[in-house]
């Protein structure tokens, strides 16, 4: 984290909100701020020591060995496992 005073928000909606009122940074999805970076109301911020190319996350299934997901719930695992797959 790079400060103690950061704002924590429940959705997007909110933090562009926040943005578009000069209340601080933040990262979001491109396309949810396209219009807003075009019509110069917000500005995107290159900083250093992030590469400029897509930023990945690791992500982590987390479930009781005695109950394993369920058709469902292993279709949603191997859905995202094929997603990040094609980005890499």
């Amino acid at each position: 984290m790079v400060s103690p005073s950061a704002w924590r928000l429940a959705d997007l909606f909110a933090k562009q909100a926040f943005l578009l009122r000069g209340l601080g940074w933040g990262s979001m999805p491109s396309h949810a701020v396209e219009a807003d970076i075009k019509a110069g109301r917000l500005v995107e911020l290159q900083l250093q020591d992030v590469p400029q190319a897509r930023i990945t996350l690791p992500m982590l299934a987390v479930y009781k060995s005695t109950t394993p997901p369920g058709p469902a719930g292993r279709w949603l695992i191997d859905y995202v496992k094929s997603c990040t797959s094609a980005v890499q």
